[in-house]
């Protein structure tokens, strides 16, 4: 990539993983030779968010031109181009049913979509939030919550179903919230900020967790988290260059930072916890055996 690598996923099957950059372009590699896959999926202008669905079949990815584009895996071709932002895109999430897509955008407003192309991605709600930059969303695990993290300082969570926020705002970071995901049973919601903290809290009652409810150690922003398949480690990554892991339970580091020669800006763990890729602000992609 010619720009900052934004956002980082693997294909099902983790001989392959998606990138999108600052440079315009969303890109597919092959894990065992580093080399790209087809052609390059170009949008009109910055990349900041993308999201596979389960089947590894379709790839969404929005940004700077303010559309949500469909991309087929296989031909690199668009599928579908959908509107209902006024703002750029700078988070995407889907359901894990595949059946709706999330985004959110630079001016607060959230778009639940059903992930239909016949009905062209009918807008199921457009959830204005008056909070700034959204910055990253998750669809809980059985589906029916979506949490959010804004520049505002603050996580919310809504209903899906009928698009009410039914917890929040959540507030407790001193920065910007930049990346949030939940556990695997849906029981609680893990944050990361440009406070340089981690934070977990009860998804029911939006109260942090314990004494380890903040755990410290990088010293700048950081950027993106992503929770163990087994749900018993963490894993962060952060301006400071470094991505780090965690024993959820203490909140103790395990192991040492691996160390890159740029902010890190997006990073994703295989499915079976065996390697991590990472994105940095060089526009360089590494992968790493954890």
């Amino acid at each position: 990539h010619e720009g900052c690598v934004s956002a980082i996923a693997y294909l099902p099957g983790e001989e392959r993983f998606v990138t999108c950059s600052d440079d315009g372009t969303v890109r597919i590699w092959n894990v065992e030779n580093g080399e790209q896959e087809g052609m390059a999926m170009e949008h009109d202008g910055p990349i900041w968010a993308l999201a596979i669905t389960r089947d590894g079949k379709m790839i969404q990815s929005g940004g700077d031109d303010q559309v949500l584009r469909v991309w087929d895996v296989e031909t690199q071709q668009p599928i579908a181009e959908w509107g209902g932002h006024e703002a750029g895109i700078f988070s995407i999430d889907m359901s894990p049913d595949d059946q709706l897509v999330a985004s959110g955008d630079f001016e607060g407003r959230i778009v639940i979509r059903e992930m239909n192309l016949d009905e062209h991605g009918r807008i199921k709600h457009a959830i204005e939030t008056d909070s700034g930059v959204v910055n990253s969303i998750c669809f809980s695990p059985d589906g029916t919550k979506l949490a959010s993290g804004h520049d505002d300082n603050t996580i919310r969570v809504f209903d899906v179903e009928n698009g009410d926020l039914i917890l929040g705002p959540i507030e407790g970071h001193t920065h910007y919230v930049l990346h949030v995901v939940w556990s695997p049973d849906g029981s609680q919601l893990f944050t990361a900020s440009a406070d340089y903290s981690i934070r977990f809290w009860d998804s029911e009652t939006g109260q942090a967790i314990g004494d380890a409810c903040q755990w410290t150690g990088h010293t700048d922003y950081v950027n993106c988290i992503s929770l163990s398949p087994d749900g018993t480690k963490l894993a962060s990554a952060s301006d400071d260059k470094t991505v780090r892991f965690w024993d959820k339970g203490s909140g103790d580091p395990i192991g040492a930072p691996l160390q890159h020669e740029n902010w890190v800006q997006a990073f994703t763990l295989t499915p079976s916890g065996e390697f991590v890729a990472c994105g940095e602000y060089s526009g360089k992609v590494s992968i790493w055996r954890v």
